[in-house]
């Protein structure tokens, strides 16, 4: 079985602020969780890594509190206690917040293998799916 490799982040020598586009997309997709426990990770979040490809796909951190294992298996598509997502697509291009382990981990923006993107506009974001 051949299996796609997923996003190789890079850490990053610093930890960095989100960008304008990156900042109303994580908001964007955390509002439509509707978990406050989220809502509040946003306000620390830092961008700890980016994808070695040059996609826009970044690894995230923040200090805010850990969302609970029973929201997390509520949230999960498979009742799983440590991952879900929430996912979306704009301008042509997949969007993916990735929860782990309670923590937002990674922003996940993918068009197609090698394919080089940028942040879609929030405006554009469509076709919202938890799990």
């Amino acid at each position: 079985m051949v299996t796609e490799p997923g996003p190789v982040l890079v850490e990053l020598p610093q930890p960095r602020s989100l960008t304008g586009a990156e900042r109303a997309l994580v908001i964007r997709l955390v509002e439509f969780a509707d978990v406050a426990v989220l809502t509040e990770q946003v306000t620390t979040v830092r961008v700890v890594s980016t994808c070695r490809c040059g996609c826009a796909s970044v690894g995230l951190r923040s200090d805010g509190p850990p969302v609970p294992a029973t929201v997390v298996a509520r949230l999960s598509a498979t009742g799983r206690d440590d991952y879900f997502a929430i996912e979306a697509s704009g301008d042509d291009v997949r969007v993916v917040l990735h929860i782990l382990g309670g923590f937002v981990e990674e922003l996940e923006m993918f068009a197609g293998e090698g394919v080089q993107v940028v942040a879609p506009h929030v405006d554009s974001v469509t076709s919202l799916w938890i799990g």
